[in-house]
């Protein structure tokens, strides 16, 4: 699946954001809310509406990469 970069950006900030540390939680945290802020400049868009408005399109990103690791994983047995 085709995407644009910017997007992809975002949905890998998240993507990481989710599955790190706690204790790195703020770095990757500050990372996707500078793509978020840099995605919507110009616009009276909030954060919290873009996230809401990219939250199916994460759930696929998400899924898609849970299958690509399982098919690495079972590549390696």
């Amino acid at each position: 699946m085709s995407r644009h970069a910017d997007l992809e950006s975002i949905l890998k900030a998240w993507y990481d954001l989710e599955g790190c540390a706690a204790s790195e939680k703020d770095k990757y945290r500050d990372a996707l809310h500078h793509l978020l802020d840099e995605a919507r400049a110009g616009s009276n868009v909030s954060r919290q509406d873009m996230v809401l408005a990219l939250a199916d399109r994460y759930r696929d990103f998400r899924t898609a990469k849970e299958k690509e690791i399982k098919a690495r994983l079972s590549r390696l047995r």
